[in-house]
């Protein structure tokens, strides 16, 4: 059942009675906000020969690129060479999931990764497309050109509109002429309902 707090100690608390009520042996997938897991860029960088170097220079500039600490867990996308995805995941965040989850945890992943598999954010055409992703308190751009990813970026949303985050972004980031969909999640949904694996997205407008 859906719940709303505000702050991690309360969210991990609350994640933590829910999941003691769950029968034993259960599987568990939890989904977080992109303040949680936010996505980066790695420029090509000549003479890198492995995925060890890789991780290297992806902890090098967690901080300057996502403002999470240098110690923030890092992983990186296998699907282009340069500039290379990563995603970096708040430590604090992630202790506190597995403290809780324990072996039943299976994954944790941010929202926007459910909006890529289920829109896709490239065009077939080559041409410059994008895609942006508002939970409760964040706003991720992604915008790609053909299969390559130019701009992965989280905004803090402060109680700002998504639009209008997404609107400024896309003008300092050379945005496609066509706008961007905005993907929203619908926190007013939930309150008192059961939530399936589908969750509570809805469609906004196109920026």
């Amino acid at each position: 059942m859906a719940m709303k707090v505000e702050g991690r100690e309360a969210a991990l608390a609350a994640l933590s009675a829910a999941v003691s009520e769950l029968p034993r042996g259960i599987r568990l997938h939890v989904t977080v906000s992109g303040t949680v897991c936010r996505p980066f860029l790695l420029p090509a960088v000549e003479g890198v020969a492995s995925d060890a170097e890789w991780q290297a220079i992806a902890a090098s500039m967690v901080e300057e690129s996502t403002g999470l600490p240098m110690d923030s867990p890092v992983w990186l996308d296998e699907g282009q060479a340069a500039p290379r995805l990563a995603v970096a995941m708040d430590p604090a965040w992630r202790q506190g999931i597995e403290a809780i989850g324990g072996r039943s945890l299976r994954s944790v992943r941010p929202w926007w990764a459910l909006a890529i598999e289920s829109l896709g954010s490239t065009r077939a055409d080559g041409r410059s497309a994008g895609l942006a992703v508002a939970d409760s308190e964040s706003l991720v751009l992604l915008i790609a050109e053909g299969e390559t990813y130019r701009v992965a970026q989280s905004y803090a949303l402060d109680g700002e509109a998504p639009a209008a985050v997404l609107n400024r972004a896309l003008v300092s980031h050379d945005g496609p002429a066509d706008g961007v969909p905005l993907i929203e999640f619908d926190g007013a949904a939930l309150p008192g309902q059961r939530v399936d694996e589908h969750l509570a997205f809805r469609m906004g407008g196109v920026a």
